[in-house]
């Protein structure tokens, strides 16, 4: 068990390490901050859309006297910072436009313009030409993950020649908080981290949380949405023109204004539900991600080492290998490996809300191998089980006992052996009178034929009163009441000799029809012999694990058989006198104390059974009393 979840669990590791689960594990990862219940909109952002309306009406790209009139209004209400997330690389419109907005840069602090950096075989896009302050520029460009989902925010990039770029969020992030006298930093502990206020966050590495092997190149951080889509106040290109934008809605606070007309195609797929977002929200959720940590509010996602992943992995693979195990039954198996997966992902969930993106995709993949492996497994032996049991037993009790037999087959079974146990029961056996000079008058097939009938007829009577079978000896056979279902309480054993005794005298009524219809067909008609006795006996299974046999043993068994056969010469005589019935049940008086008063008997008095030291009583079974008539001898 340990030994099949440890090695899934390395196996489904080394796969992990191979990148091969790093798709499932971002999934996981959306699923879980999707599923996170969303605040109220508290962000210090306000996003200025322009447009498709906006663009069909002045145009696109958009005049610089246009851009100029917009940033002077929203300028007005005095922001901390703003973000033009529209490039300026040449003028659009004429001189004296151009001339306007670079005079709103020149007297609006916070004032930040985008630029896009050069990649390979690619080449970028520049800041106007009048965005000479540093803390003026940002690049806007964007990481995306293999699946084309943006999960991370690209803060500083570095060129050739070791020179910071900063990113449009950040750059607005910085402009917000400085006015609070917060600023970036190395951490004093670890130099090579940043700071921000109240939280220091290191970069992003390549096999950080549920990535393997991804390009961190530059210093990337997790975004984690947390403002979700609805986080921010919203207002078009036309309010701010028309000055409709609240001043409390700009006040101290960050306003990005940019293009989120379907035409200018800058939206991104991200982690939150309900498709691609603009590009100025993606980087107000990133500025607004800094501000709350630089606050405090909020903290970076931190991450396990490899060894803390893989014993993750490996714990849950046995977890689920364990349960499936020993949890007993294939429905509760499923159950109980349902638990263990909900069990998995709700640690998943509380983890992350506690800062913490542990990789889960391979730990479920781990416990669905792991557990399925020891699902069919426990399936296989429970058929293996099921087919011993009722190889023993089907043939010879009902079907809700042989039901039962197998919901306790725990308690009643020993792999595919019945266990041995002591029981208190009534042992039955049967012989027929001149059995023996029968056989030799008929032919062998004529003989079998006779003998079946008899056999089948006594079987039924047997099993309807929930009697086992245990053998079938020549023309004898024997049964046990109380097998193989264990019965503790005296009520118990009481009812199983009532029905011993019971099924006795039935299958005496069933010999009376048999032979008054063998006599009609010119067949030898039978006597029968029944003992009866109630004890301890050992149940369990004899032979090989080829051929196996559920019988019982010991005194109780071989005082039922001396019962059957004791004076069998007296009712042979009341045979050849024609005196009585075909049927003789002699019962011991362990049994004839545990029948109640249900039944007509006469004693025979104490004896000496062949094979035994001490006398017993005997006890003769005449018939079965009516409810009328036990009511009257209970005094």
């Amino acid at each position: 068990m340990v030994g099949l979840g440890l090695g899934v669990g390395a196996a489904v590791c080394a796969a992990r390490a191979e990148g091969w689960l790093e798709w499932a594990d971002l999934r996981l990862y959306d699923a879980a901050l999707a599923s996170r219940a969303q605040g109220p909109p508290v962000s210090p952002i306000t996003l200025v859309h322009i447009r498709e309306e906006e663009i069909q009406t002045l145009g696109h790209p958009l005049p610089d006297a246009t851009l100029a009139r917009a940033l002077e209004r929203i300028a007005s209400a005095q922001p901390r910072a703003i973000g033009v997330d529209v490039y300026r690389d040449v003028p659009v419109g004429d001189p004296a436009g151009r001339a306007a907005l670079a005079a709103v840069a020149a007297r609006t602090p916070g004032l930040v313009f985008v630029e896009k950096l050069a990649e390979p075989g690619l080449p970028g896009v520049s800041a106007p030409e009048f965005a000479r302050d540093p803390g003026a520029v940002g690049f806007t460009d964007v990481v995306t993950d293999r699946d084309g989902v943006v999960r991370r925010g690209l803060l500083l990039l570095w060129d050739a020649e070791d020179r910071p770029a900063i990113g449009f969020a950040l750059q607005l992030a910085l402009h917000h908080l400085r006015t609070e006298g917060i600023e970036l930093g190395p951490d004093p502990d670890r130099p090579e981290h940043l700071r921000l206020g109240a939280a220091t966050f290191p970069p992003l590495e390549a096999n950080d949380g549920g990535y393997a092997g991804i390009d961190a190149g530059g210093y990337q951080v997790l975004v984690d949405w947390g403002p979700g889509r609805d986080g921010f106040a919203e207002y078009t290109l036309d309010d701010a023109l028309a000055g409709r934008i609240p001043d409390e809605a700009l006040r101290d606070r960050i306003a990005i204004i940019g293009a989120t007309a379907v035409s200018v195609k800058d939206s991104f797929q991200t982690s939150l539900p309900g498709g691609p977002i603009p590009g100025i929200a993606v980087h107000a959720h990133l500025a607004d991600q800094l501000v709350r940590w630089a606050h405090g509010t909020a903290r970076p996602l931190r991450f396990w080492n490899e060894a803390g992943e893989v014993g993750w992995t490996l714990a849950w693979s046995v977890v689920a290998a364990a349960i499936s195990a020993i949890v007993i039954g294939p429905w509760t198996v499923a159950l109980g490996w349902l638990v263990a997966i909900g069990s998995l992902l709700g640690s998943t969930m509380l983890l992350l809300s506690a800062g913490i993106w542990v990789p889960s995709a391979g730990a479920l993949a781990a416990e669905v191998v792991s557990g399925g492996i020891m699902v069919a497994d426990v399936m296989r032996r429970a058929r293996s089980e099921r087919a011993a049991v009722m190889d023993l037993f089907g043939r010879y009790v009902s079907g809700a006992v042989a039901s039962e037999l197998w919901q306790r087959r725990s308690e009643f079974m020993d792999g595919n052996r019945p266990r041995s146990q002591r029981l208190v029961i009534t042992v039955m056996l049967t012989d027929l009178k001149g059995f023996t000079g029968t056989a030799e008058k008929m032919d062998p097939g004529q003989l079998m034929d006779w003998v079946n009938e008899y056999m089948d007829a006594m079987t039924q009577v047997i099993e309807a009163h929930g009697g086992f079978v245990d053998d079938y000896s020549g023309d004898g056979i024997k049964a046990n009441f109380g097998v193989p279902i264990r019965r503790d309480a005296p009520s118990q054993v009481e009812r199983d000799a009532r029905a011993a005794v019971s099924c006795a005298l039935a299958m005496g009524r069933a010999l009376e029809q048999l032979d008054r219809n063998w006599e009609s067909r010119g067949l030898p008609t039978a006597r029968m012999r029944v003992g009866l006795h109630t004890g301890d006996a050992v149940v369990g299974s004899l032979g090989s694990q080829a051929r196996m046999k559920y019988t019982t043993v010991g005194d109780t068994v071989n005082t039922a058989a001396r019962l059957e056969s004791f004076q069998k010469e007296e009712f042979e005589a009341e045979a050849a006198s024609g005196r009585g019935a075909p049927f003789r049940i002699l019962v011991s008086a362990a049994t004839r104390s545990r029948i109640g008063d249900g039944f007509e008997t006469t004693s025979m008095g104490e004896h000496v059974l062949r094979g035994r030291g001490e006398a017993i009583e005997i006890h003769r079974v005449v018939a079965e009393r009516s409810v009328n008539e036990t009511r009257r001898s209970t005094p």
